[in-house]
């Protein structure tokens, strides 16, 4: 990204004055560009080809939005930053800019690339641009991706598309791979190729409950044939059709468990797409690892979410207590059963391709009562619980365990998706299209 100072001279007539402030500009940055300019007078504007995607626009005086517009057109995304406004740069110089007329300037130009230029972002102050800059960063990492889709979306997940081609405009890569392809790595693993797996797992477990040493064998084995499978298609993620491996003997809960917590992919259950996609666009916006659950609602409006699979060290702050158990629902293979903390505040999210819409609802952890559902458990009491029943896109929620929305509404609005909102109802009401 190239981030351009725009000045004129008749307001900056004293050249050395207009260099330092420039200069004192930049190290008031609240983020590192690759390359800064100084366009006074349009001196400099040619170096402004639109090499980078992304160009970031400061006015320092007024007489500068015919340059400043011009610039913008070349850029795939602008950035517009309001640097006079007190607290973004140093006080003498804010109030410097304000005198020359920078405050107009930038309205004027923000009132012309917001209704003209397909991705305009204008930042008030430092949180601002830093929310934006890390939106635009998950943007460009979301539209090169590559997800794998293992198998076949299972049949029961009625709220996410079966099929690839929904996911298209959004800029993801979705290529199918044959169940088969993992089977047989799994069935070829070696002790030797599952060690790291087993070494990893017993080192974090409190204690193991049903699982016997040949069960921890062929979970992790499996973990590595899912492992080797991503890196054999140099994807960025999968989405695993997972109930179909139980045939192999095992589950791929571990595997699951291993890939969000340990490295740079995701990986969600059921080859459920939708989550896959959400988990890519929240994993550049937050330092947590992320946790796909099924919800259940509860009569004081908390809700229970479950899945038989977490990452351990969730906060990236050390291992959370964790039972190695089998898979609720099958009572075989490992399933990592995982303490999650209470009193954290929580992102939680879901986008569905075929509506092109998307939720974003924050709130906490609380204690409650564990139900004989999935291994891991967390009880949410979110901040506005109608909210979140009358937006809901489907069972499963992705979640970050911080507060990443207003970036993730950011990210989602970048990429065409409409963030849902709904005014506070007690009672849930759907509102169906009138065909008559």
């Amino acid at each position: 990204m190239v981030c351009a100072f725009f000045a004129s001279r008749r307001y900056w007539p004293d050249e050395r004055a207009l260099q330092d402030a420039a200069a004192a500009l930049q190290a008031a940055l609240p983020f590192q560009a690759d390359r800064c300019l100084l366009i006074a007078d349009g001196e400099h504007a040619d170096e402004l080809q639109g090499g980078e995607e992304l160009l970031i626009a400061v006015p320092m005086s007024g007489a500068v939005q015919t340059q400043l517009l011009s610039a913008a057109e070349r850029y795939e995304s602008v950035l517009l930053y309001a640097a006079y406004v007190p607290g973004n740069a140093p006080e003498p110089l804010s109030n410097a800019m304000l005198e020359k007329n920078a405050a107009p300037s930038l309205a004027d130009c923000w009132g012309v690339l917001r209704r003209s230029h397909p991705r305009a972002l204008l930042a008030i102050t430092k949180e601002d641009a830093s929310d934006m800059l890390a939106a635009l960063d998950a943007l460009r990492f979301v539209r090169g991706a590559r997800l794998l889709l293992i198998g076949e979306t299972e049949p029961w997940v009625v709220s996410a598309p079966h099929e690839p081609k929904a996911f298209r405009r959004l800029g993801v890569t979705i290529e199918r791979v044959s169940r088969q392809e993992v089977r047989e790595r799994f069935e070829t693993a070696s002790a030797s190729d599952a060690a790291p797996y087993v070494s990893h797992f017993r080192g974090l477990a409190c204690r193991i409950e049903e699982p016997d040493d040949e069960d921890l064998q062929k979970a992790c084995r499996m973990a590595f044939a899912i492992v080797e499978t991503l890196k054999a298609h140099r994807a960025d993620g999968a989405a695993i059709a997972c109930f179909d491996l139980l045939k192999t003997g095992t589950s791929s809960c571990l595997g699951v468990s291993y890939i969000n917590d340990c490295t740079p992919w995701v990986a969600a259950c059921e080859g459920e797409l939708d989550s896959a996609v959400t988990m890519l666009m929240l994993k550049r916006l937050t330092s947590t690892r992320l946790w796909m659950a099924n919800c259940g609602f509860h009569a004081d409006k908390t809700m229970n979410f479950s899945h038989c699979t977490a990452p351990v060290n969730l906060l990236g702050e050390g291992n959370l207590p964790c039972i190695l158990r089998s898979h609720h629902e099958s009572g075989i293979g490992v399933s990592p059963q995982v303490t999650l903390p209470l009193g954290r505040r929580v992102t939680a999210c879901r986008i569905s391709a075929v509506t092109g819409q998307a939720t974003v609802q924050t709130g906490i952890t609380v204690s409650g009562p564990r139900e004989p559902v999935c291994r891991t458990q967390a009880v949410i009491r979110f901040d506005d619980p109608s909210a979140y029943l009358n937006t809901l896109l489907g069972c499963h929620q992705v979640f970050a365990f911080e507060d990443v929305s207003r970036r993730m509404e950011l990210l989602c609005r970048l990429m065409g998706l409409s963030v849902l909102t709904a005014q506070k109802d007690p009672i849930p009401l759907s509102c169906p299209t009138d065909r008559s």
